[in-house]
């Protein structure tokens, strides 16, 4: 079946065809678009960045949470501890015992013959 032959003789259609063979219905869009360049790549990036933390969030849901559960301790060995003794043993114990309260002040004798005023002579 043969493709029939369309033909256009509308004036503003033609004025249309010549304008997209010819590109210059094109350059507004350029102009446009590198007017607003900066803000396109910008929603691009984030609108990627929105779909990544989506996908993450959709994988971390499927995967199970960890349980960490410690073994279990069967027998609990003491460890064994070696005393030594030396001769400064019996030093260190005075030290340790040692009262360390300061002792109370001793309080002023009382003298009642103390005048405080000046006396002219």
């Amino acid at each position: 079946m043969p493709i029939p032959k369309i033909e256009i003789t509308n004036p503003e259609a033609l004025e249309l065809l010549r304008k997209i063979k010819s590109r210059e219905i094109l350059i507004p869009i350029y102009a446009w678009f590198n007017k607003y360049r900066w803000y396109l790549i910008a929603l691009i990036v984030v609108i990627a960045l929105l779909i990544a933390l989506i996908i993450g969030k959709i994988a971390s849901e499927k995967t199970p949470i960890p349980t960490f559960i410690p073994p279990d301790i069967e027998n609990v060995v003491p460890t064994e501890s070696t005393s030594v003794k030396s001769d400064f043993s019996g030093l260190k114990d005075e030290i340790i015992n040692t009262n360390t309260d300061l002792p109370d002040p001793a309080i002023p004798v009382f003298d009642n013959v103390i005048d405080l005023e000046e006396k002219i002579n």
